[in-house]
C-alpha cells in the first residue's frame, strides 16, 4: 500500500493535471488547435494518479454516486 504522503502527492498531481487539461480544452475551444490526443493522454494520466491517491472507501462512494446518476 502507498503511504499517506505518496497518496497526497498523487492527488495533488492528478488535480493539477486535470486543471491543465481543462485549460487546454478552453484553448482548443477558442483557437481550434488540434491537440486532442495530448489532452486525452493528460486526462488519462491525471485520472490514474488521482485514483491512486484515493482510499478504497472513497472510490466505492464515487462509483456508487456515478451509478445512481447513470441510472436516472
Amino acid at each position: 500500500m502507498l503511504s499517506n504522503d505518496i497518496k497526497g502527492v498523487c492527488l495533488f498531481l492528478g488535480l493539477i493535471g486535470m486543471a491543465y487539461a481543462a485549460l487546454l480544452i478552453i484553448l482548443v475551444a477558442f483557437t481550434g488547435v488540434k491537440i486532442v490526443k495530448s489532452i486525452l493522454f493528460i486526462v488519462a494520466m491525471s485520472a490514474a494518479l488521482f485514483s491512486m491517491g484515493l482510499r478504497s472507501q472513497v472510490k466505492q462512494r464515487i462509483f456508487m454516486y456515478a451509478k445512481t446518476l447513470l441510472i436516472k
